[in-house]
């Protein structure tokens, strides 16, 4: 499914426009679904704090080897090419996650280092055009027992930036230059300007064989997974049965994968419920919907990487004045949505302070929410014309109420219930809200993309190496992951200056001037960031829900027997 966008059609276009509903849907589509810390608590208890990660982290000499993993998801892959516009907007990416790897591995803070099972080494060489080198690992090969080379990287970068491949990768491939191969384990990618997204793009996805045609990249993998490069293969896909088996990469060169195989199990999350607590699956998803189901399961939660907010337009109407659109942001309540949030999902979620980096994140400025302040808010709202007879009753302007549209999709209750809590704060200060449901698969067609709303609120997703993505929330006016009607060149340049900067703690403060210069456009406030719970056997280690860190799926598995037991 791909999302239609104003505009000409174009490859950056329709990447950005499906990057962004991959985000949407992995968030539970606004919130109302499915919407390193060790040991486990049940859902009943709550939670203190939580982690970037929960994994019940152990040394691999404490994890026994063998067992099958079996694993509960919510929908079969659309598509197994993880890269496609359908596939990288389902659930490929994560049934596949076991089965690909990176010469980048992500930890839990957001921060990469190499992984050495595909290189030996990734640095910069170069800063004048920056200059990525990367020297690839001799003995890493493709399931097929073909060497991983430099001609798969040459050839990924060409189809990464060909037209006619339906390919929905990070938009930092557009800024490669050229791949220069020097030899066959080696290579150097060279950027056309700075951008400190450029780990997402220094390392082949999928082998030659798959990018020698646009035909063979957008269909030859509909209903097949793709040539493995990880410690485990896809052994078995069977969609009568709703499952899809991993086993151990033979030709897999590093440390052996403990599991024996990795068992995913689709269903509805009542179903994944019922078959956790009959011990037919050691984990499965806990959500609003299916939390009281798993009240007495042992539960990993973490910080989600998925974050909710109001988004204002102010395209037209009373909104296009910013005093208004600062005014509806000081009204509302967000520490009441954080703990409406931790309800729905049974432990502490915690607020979304920044439009681009989670808390805890790697660079994340250490900054604080909106602080709620009625009394300034209806000062401002004065300021633009609106004002209550006597501190009471509507906001009016020439004897009009100020009323706003807020629509969210009947299918999501999260987002109706925000948008509820949204209502009932902006009526402190004279504004009224009519807040009404639309029909879930027609919401962001028919609602979001042609901007026909005052107010909205969903989820986006946060993704290491992806500051130009974020830029695309705020600016260009037409871009079509812009929903603001606002673009301005101040926001544009906050984000152009943190994207160049290769510097960490110099890139933290432009990051840092970013959220300023957004909270003053008034456009997007963040809210709170969507907790990942799963359901977790007990005896499962190295495994658990995280928000940014890369799985390390040789390490996975049960608890190894101490003497004794």
């Amino acid at each position: 499914m791909i999302l239609k966008t104003p505009g000409p059609a174009s490859r950056g276009a329709r990447r950005l426009a499906v990057g962004a509903l991959a985000g949407l849907l992995l968030a539970g589509c606004l919130g109302g679904g499915g919407d390193d810390s060790s040991g486990e608590k049940t859902a009943a208890e709550e939670d203190t704090s939580l982690p970037m990660a929960d994994v019940h982290a152990a040394e691999r000499a404490d994890v026994r080897d063998g067992g099958t993993l079996r694993l509960g998801i919510t929908s079969f892959p659309a598509q197994f090419n993880p890269v496609h516009t359908d596939g990288v907007a389902s659930t490929a990416p994560q049934i596949l996650e076991p089965t690909l790897g990176s010469a980048v591995r992500v930890g839990p803070d957001g921060s990469w280092s190499v992984d050495t099972d595909y290189a030996s080494s990734v640095e910069v060489v170069d800063k004048d055009p920056l200059t990525v080198r990367v020297e690839l690992n001799r003995r890493a090969v493709w399931q097929g027992g073909t060497s991983i080379t430099s001609a798969d990287m040459v050839a990924w970068v060409d189809a990464m930036q060909d037209d006619e491949f339906a390919a929905a990768p990070p938009p930092v491939y557009d800024l490669v230059d050229s791949v220069e191969p020097d030899g066959k384990f080696a290579y150097e990618v060279e950027f056309e300007e700075p951008t400190a997204d450029w780990p997402a793009a220094v390392y082949p996805t999928l082998p030659k064989a798959y990018t020698k045609s646009a035909k063979t990249f957008n269909r030859g993998l509909a209903t097949k997974a793709p040539s493995a490069n990880g410690p485990y293969v896809v052994a078995e896909i069977e969609r009568r049965t709703g499952t899809i088996t991993l086993e151990r990469n033979p030709r897999w060169w590093g440390e052996p994968g403990r599991l024996d195989s990795i068992v995913w199990r689709i269903g509805d999350e009542d179903v994944l419920a019922q078959a956790f607590t009959a011990g037919e699956l050691e984990s499965a998803p806990v959500t609003p919907a299916n939390r009281e189901a798993l009240a007495k399961a042992d539960v990993r939660s973490a910080l989600g990487s998925e974050w909710s907010h109001l988004t204002i337009n102010g395209g037209t109407g009373a909104l296009a004045d910013a005093d208004v659109r600062r005014a509806v942001m000081l009204a509302v309540d967000g520490p009441g949505i954080v703990d409406d949030t931790s309800k729905r999902y049974g432990v502490e979620a915690v607020a979304m302070d920044s439009v681009v980096l989670l808390p805890g994140q790697v660079g994340a400025p250490a900054g604080q929410p909106v602080a709620r302040d009625l009394a300034r808010a209806e000062k401002l709202l004065a300021k633009a014309g609106w004002r209550r007879k006597d501190g009471a009753g509507p906001a009016l302007r020439k004897g009009k109420p100020l009323t706003l549209s807020l629509p969210v999709p009947d299918t999501r209750s999260g987002a109706v219930q925000r948008a509820e809590a949204i209502a009932e704060d902006l009526a402190e200060i004279g504004i009224r809200v009519k807040v009404t449901t639309v029909p879930g698969p027609t919401f962001f067609e028919k609602v979001v993309i042609p901007l026909d709303f005052d107010l909205t609120t969903f989820a986006w997703g946060v993704r290491p190496f992806e500051l130009a993505d974020t830029r695309r929330l705020f600016t260009p006016i037409d871009s079509p992951m812009n929903f603001t009607g606002k673009a301005s060149k101040a926001i544009g340049q906050a984000f152009d200056d943190a994207i160049a900067e290769l510097d960490d703690d110099a890139r933290a403060r432009q990051v840092a001037e970013i959220d300023e210069v957004a909270r003053a456009q008034a456009s997007i406030m963040p809210l709170a960031v969507v907790p990942q719970v799963l359901a977790v056997d007990p005896t499962v280690r190295n495994y658990g829900p995280a928000a940014l860190a890369d799985t390390d799926w040789t390490e996975v598995g049960f608890a190894a027997k101490k003497k004794g037991d």
